[in-house]
């Protein structure tokens, strides 16, 4: 059951770091690069920076168990909210996402089924 439980977490956290590696490099690292980046470039700043968010994830540790309630997932609740709130109170709401697919449709059941009412 262990190995279960800690190949889960491997997985997620390889997934995480994979997915931050790959925003890093395509959105930020070839953008200050203009396209000029080698494929073996990219691939070496995408594990550097896995390196370093690992590094950070460790040094990371103590912060979270210094807390009062040492609870990880009221310590994300807390944090993903006030991370989030800023956005909130300056973008308006969205709309609901049957709406969004279907914005202007002409078949008003999937306005009431989607959204309540119109969009």
């Amino acid at each position: 059951m262990l190995a279960v439980m800690l190949a889960a977490l491997m997985s997620s956290l390889t997934s995480i770091f994979n997915s931050a590696s790959t925003i890093f490099t395509i959105d930020v690292w070839k953008y200050f690069r203009k396209e000029r980046a080698s494929e073996v470039e990219l691939v070496v700043v995408g594990r550097c920076f896995v390196v370093l968010l690992v590094v950070v994830s460790v040094l990371w540790i103590p912060v979270i168990l210094g807390f009062k309630n040492p609870q990880l997932f009221i310590y994300i609740q807390v944090n993903t909210c006030v991370a989030i709130q800023a956005q909130v109170q300056s973008s308006p709401p969205p709309p609901p996402p049957l709406c969004s697919a279907f914005p202007d449709s002409k078949y008003p059941a999937v306005e009431i089924f989607s959204c309540g009412g119109p969009c």
